[in-house]
């Protein structure tokens, strides 16, 4: 599986938007790898800032940071929890419009081979900016509206080349997928393409 939809109940995005973007900007940081503004929403610990984003060795459970919009809170709880089955960090990614992330992927050298699904929702913006890097060129996500899963272990990028920003709830590590999915669609499928022989390149200089 390389790019996936997931059929859940749907999120207001629009007010999820407006309620990220009321937010004071000095809560967002730089994150310098994927090149996009990040917000922590639940952590470790309730963390907060760059210190929010890193779960290596920290301890606590993981639990909603104090202006994380219930918008976005109680729908997390409601819904895509309790399909997880476990709660994880959650991050709001924010990239301005005319900017481009850098390709990179999102899981270490030495997981390469094992599951790394991550889930994401565009809730303001385009979803088909996003792509994944193949031997046969860069190979566009489709453009859907829902929350979607994806293979977090093979090179991507995103370029928003579009007038407008894009913001994306993005939940990863140390929840890394699901044995079986009844309620996807599957949309990429990693069979059908081959990985850059220079994918070494793209993993975070740790």
């Amino acid at each position: 599986m390389l790019f996936a939809s997931v059929d859940l109940p749907s999120l207001d995005k629009d007010k999820a938007t407006t309620d990220i973007m009321s937010l004071d900007e000095s809560l967002w940081f730089w994150d310098s790898y994927r090149a996009t503004s990040m917000l922590p929403l639940m952590t470790k610990g309730a963390s907060i800032g760059a210190q929010g984003a890193n779960n290596r060795n920290r301890q606590g459970e993981f639990e909603w940071v104090p202006y994380a919009p219930p918008s976005i809170t109680s729908w997390f709880d409601d819904v895509v929890f309790p399909w997880m089955g476990m709660k994880s960090r959650v991050m709001a990614l924010k990239t301005l419009p005319r900017a481009a992330n850098h390709e990179h992927i999102d899981c270490d050298a030495h997981k390469m081979g094992t599951r790394q699904h991550k889930f994401r929702i565009v809730i303001h913006g385009r979803v088909e900016t996003l792509y994944f890097m193949t031997k046969q060129g860069n190979v566009h996500a489709p453009d859907i509206d829902g929350p979607f899963i994806m293979d977090g272990s093979w090179p991507h990028g995103m370029d928003n080349a579009t007038d407008d920003f894009k913001l994306t709830l993005a939940v990863g590590a140390p929840w890394d997928g699901r044995d079986h999915y009844d309620n996807i669609n599957l949309l990429l499928q990693q069979k059908d393409y081959q990985m850059p022989d220079d994918f070494a390149k793209y993993f975070m200089k740790v």
